[in-house]
């Protein structure tokens, strides 16, 4: 029996706990999900994140353009909150970025800070480098974020992945959902936990219903794409993309949405006690990923860590 809850047992696990006949017409599948999915953004994510232990987290490398200093913040990030900016130099170096203020531009400006990507500030949804890059640069930007988890959906919108070629960029699946199509853009889903996105918004070139194949760019499949894993339509998914430890608290989660909808007050009095304790002990599974080797906290704006180079950098 596999450790984690797809869409299917996880509405079963629900059922059980809420104690719902299976024969209830009160919630649907759909409701369950979008339940769950509510569940996700506004109790589980925001937990793990509190753990910070790097789940969740995703990179974007964006190569820096000519006369172009705008860069979009990923729009799959969480809050459209970034964790780090760096500047990554043609040899793989990394330099850290400094996030400034745009009413401080003004005590940046001179020979400190040109020809240097060092400093950023915040506009919109964008980070604009600063000073303002003109004509040919080189390196890129690398921003790290945690990444939103799909939506759930039900099971008939998922191919499971029987085989792929990586030379002709086919990838055979169980069945072709009725959802798929040569237009939309796909995900690749890892079958084991946490069941993070392997890679996001695909394009294809084709679809075969006959054969169950659908046709990427070999370019474009993930190292690591293994049979078992998940072809789903971007932003979906049919397993929640976190620890697969956590869906029992998921479900635990939406079973007390459905006893409140349902006026039971003694029961989600009872399933609420209960949530309360599996929280803590669940915290106590991912509040320190390598035991014997905790995180240690460095500051890296201290004078010692940034020394003389950091002179380049400051304020006139």
């Amino acid at each position: 029996m596999a450790s984690y809850l797809t869409s299917n047992t996880l509405i079963e696990s629900i059922k059980r706990r809420a104690m719902l006949p299976a024969s209830q017409s009160t919630f649907s599948d759909n409701d369950f999900l979008a339940l769950a999915n509510e569940e996700m953004n506004i109790g589980i994510v925001p937990s793990i994140i509190l753990q910070h232990q790097n789940y969740l987290q995703a990179k974007q490398n964006q190569p820096l353009l000519p006369n172009t200093s705008q860069y979009p913040i990923p729009y799959r990030a969480i809050g459209n909150m970034l964790m780090d900016v760096f500047y990554v130099d043609t040899s793989l170096n990394y330099f850290e970025m400094t996030r400034i203020s745009k009413s401080d531009l003004p005590d940046f400006n001179g020979p400190y800070t040109q020809g240097y990507a060092r400093l950023f500030y915040v506009e919109n949804n964008e980070i604009v480098i600063f000073p303002t890059i003109t004509g040919q640069v080189s390196g890129s930007i690398e921003m790290e974020y945690y990444v939103r988890p799909n939506q759930l959906v039900t099971e008939d919108r998922v191919g499971i992945i029987t085989g792929i070629d990586t030379v002709t960029g086919d990838v055979n699946i169980d069945k072709v959902p009725t959802a798929f199509g040569s237009t939309n853009l796909y995900d690749f889903i890892q079958i084991v936990s946490p069941h993070k996105t392997l890679s996001y918004d695909n394009p294809v070139l084709s679809i075969n219903t006959l054969t169950k194949t659908i046709t990427f760019d070999p370019t474009l499949l993930p190292q690591g794409l293994a049979v078992g894993d998940h072809v789903n339509l971007a932003e979906e998914s049919i397993i929640p993309q976190i620890p697969s430890d956590l869906h029992v608290v998921l479900a635990h989660r939406v079973a007390a949405r459905c006893l409140e909808a349902l006026g039971d007050t003694q029961g989600l009095q009872n399933a609420n006690t209960k949530l309360a304790e599996m929280e803590i002990k669940t915290a106590n599974l991912i509040n320190n990923r390598v035991e014997n080797a905790p995180l240690k906290v460095v500051s890296r704006n201290n004078h010692i860590h940034r020394g003389l180079t950091s002179r380049r950098f400051r304020r006139r």
